[in-house]
């Protein structure tokens, strides 16, 4: 365990979160970022391949049931090795270059879908040309002897998607999408609902319900969810796989009212589970205590230790009820949010 002040400089690894994060196959610096947190090396052409495909695949292929980029050896395994998509030694009968030239047989006959790999490689999004990954293939090396054992040391971490932001917070937050909009009304659904002003709603621009978009009444709803990273594929937008400025403080702005939100909904123990709001450290302080260790465990899936909920209480909550108590929950909460603990999964 980590103190919350130490946790402070771990946050940035948070925000460095991209192709090659948590990939043991890359060197490590003294700070434990890829390469000493300024490069990407690669090690080995399949790796280079990996990392120069990223920026145009990564956003689909990251996580979910086809994780070629999450690793080097998700790559290798599921992508490279996998005569379903290369063809080692004949690229024109390699699926992965059809789907590049948006020539492949199926349902998914352009990879990525929306704009040409040809574009990209214009515009300088990418920079390996298909010309190049057909050299690759062409010369493609035999699978290593490793390729099917498992490897214990393998470290996997990623940050939550959009989604997974979103689900979590309300369910953690004992919130529902009753707390944001009007959904009184049993058609609802079908109908251009109203936003509660100030709450910070979010809502994907392509989930239901209403494709049709008529429920996206507040725009910020949709700006939000991407600026979490989220993707639109009405949009032809793909997720956003790091972590960002925009994902950074579009987190703090959403903790805050979320929270907020959370500790004001009359009933709900998600927050105050122990306490109530006049509860203090001096009216109640083992109350205060047991729901500061209650919260953490249940953000963060573990329970701190004592150096830990000693920083969390000293720097975190005791500063905030000088003001208020309820300012005190609603910023240990959404300081909860923040943590590296929450943010990666």
């Amino acid at each position: 365990m980590r103190t919350l002040r130490s946790l402070l400089g771990a946050v940035a690894l948070a925000f460095g979160l991209g192709a090659c994060f948590g990939d043991v196959s890359h060197p490590q610096g003294g700070d434990g970022t890829p390469d000493g947190g300024d490069t990407c090396a690669a090690s080995s052409d399949n790796d280079a391949v990996r990392l120069a495909l990223a920026p145009a695949c990564e956003g689909c292929h990251v996580n979910g049931n086809k994780p070629f980029f999450a690793s080097l050896a998700a790559f290798e395994s599921g992508l490279v090795y996998n005569e379903r998509f290369v063809k080692r030694g004949d690229p024109e009968g390699s699926v992965l270059v059809q789907m590049l030239k948006g020539t492949a047989p199926g349902s998914y006959a352009q990879m990525p879908p929306g704009q040409p790999y040809e574009q990209l490689v214009a515009s300088g999004r990418v920079t390996m040309t298909i010309s190049q990954v057909e050299a690759w293939i062409r010369d493609l090396k035999a699978p290593p002897a490793q390729l099917e054992t498992p490897s214990p040391e393998e470290f996997r971490v990623r940050r939550l998607s959009a989604e997974e932001m979103v689900v979590s917070l309300m369910d953690q937050l004992g919130l529902t999408l009753e707390d944001f909009v009007s959904t009184s009304n049993p058609d609802w659904r079908n109908r251009a609902y109203v936003v509660n002003w100030g709450k910070f709603f979010i809502w994907p621009g392509d989930w239901s319900p209403g494709i049709s978009g008529e429920y996206v009444s507040d725009l910020r709803t949709v700006e939000r969810f991407e600026a979490l990273g989220g993707g639109n594929s009405l949009a032809y937008r793909k997720k956003d796989t790091t972590f960002g400025p925009s994902a950074g403080q579009a987190l703090v702005q959403v903790s805050q009212a979320w929270c907020g939100r959370a500790v004001d909904k009359p009933n709900n123990k998600a927050v105050l589970r122990f306490v109530t709001l006049a509860d203090t450290s001096t009216k109640n302080p083992d109350a205060v205590q047991k729901n500061l260790r209650n919260l953490y465990l249940r953000m963060l899936g573990q329970p701190p230790d004592d150096a830990e909920l000693k920083a969390l209480y000293e720097q975190v909550y005791l500063p905030l009820e000088a003001q208020s108590a309820r300012l005190a929950w609603v910023g240990t909460c959404a300081a909860l949010i923040r943590h590296p603990l929450w943010i990666t999964y």
